[in-house]
C-alpha cells in the first residue's frame, strides 16, 4: 500500500511540473527585439481568451510584413488608435503562441519619428568618409587625381570637365584642390 505522503506529493509535483512546462512554452521569452513600419491592421479577437492581433508593414511586398499579438488591452487600444501610421514595436518572442495567434507578443511601442536630418546614402558618401578612413582617402585621391592628370594634357577638355563638375557636383569640384597636395 502506498503511503499517504506519496498520494499527496505526487499530484503536487505533477502540477508543479505542468506550471513549469506552461511557463517555458507560453511565458518564457526566447528572444526580444523591435520592428519599425506602418501599422496596417489591428483587431481584438478570440473566442474565449481575447487578444489583440496586428500586422506591421516594414516595406513593400508580402515578405516584409510581420504579424504580432498584444496581451495588454492598454497597448492594444493605443495601437488601435494609431492604425495606419508609422510605429516602432518592441516584442518578446515565445516558443508557442497560444493563446496568442503569433509567437510575437508586443510589450511596448512608440510612434515612428521621421528624422528630418536624414539624407540619402549618396549624400552621406560625400561627407567625411575620406577623412575617417585613410585608405579610402588615399585611394580616392589617387584615382581622381590620375583621371585629372590624364585630362590635363588636353586643356580644352580639362576645362570643359572642370566647368561641368563645378556646375553639377560641388563636392567633387572641391576635390580638385586636393590633387596638388
Amino acid at each position: 500500500m502506498k503511503s499517504w505522503k506519496f498520494k499527496i506529493l505526487a499530484p503536487l509535483i505533477f502540477v508543479g511540473l505542468l506550471f513549469i512546462v506552461k511557463y517555458i512554452l507560453w511565458d518564457f521569452p526566447v528572444s526580444d527585439g523591435k520592428r519599425v513600419g506602418n501599422l496596417t491592421k489591428i483587431s481584438h479577437k478570440g473566442r474565449f481568451i481575447k487578444t489583440w492581433e496586428g500586422t506591421i508593414d516594414e516595406g513593400s511586398g508580402d515578405q516584409l510584413t510581420t504579424r504580432f499579438s498584444v496581451k495588454s488591452d492598454q497597448i492594444g487600444e493605443e495601437l488601435y488608435a494609431f492604425e495606419g501610421k508609422g510605429v516602432v514595436i518592441y516584442y518578446n518572442e515565445h516558443l508557442v503562441g497560444w493563446p496568442r495567434e503569433t509567437k510575437y507578443d508586443v510589450v511596448s511601442w512608440k510612434p515612428q519619428q521621421k528624422d528630418a536630418g536624414s539624407q540619402p546614402v549618396e549624400s552621406n558618401l560625400t561627407g567625411n568618409l575620406s577623412e575617417t578612413n585613410p585608405l579610402v582617402k588615399a585611394l580616392s585621391k589617387t584615382l581622381f587625381c590620375s583621371l585629372l592628370g590624364t585630362l590635363y594634357k588636353n586643356q580644352e577638355l580639362y576645362q570643359q570637365v572642370k566647368d561641368y563638375v563645378r556646375e553639377n557636383n560641388l563636392y567633387l569640384y572641391n576635390q580638385y584642390e586636393n590633387c596638388n597636395d
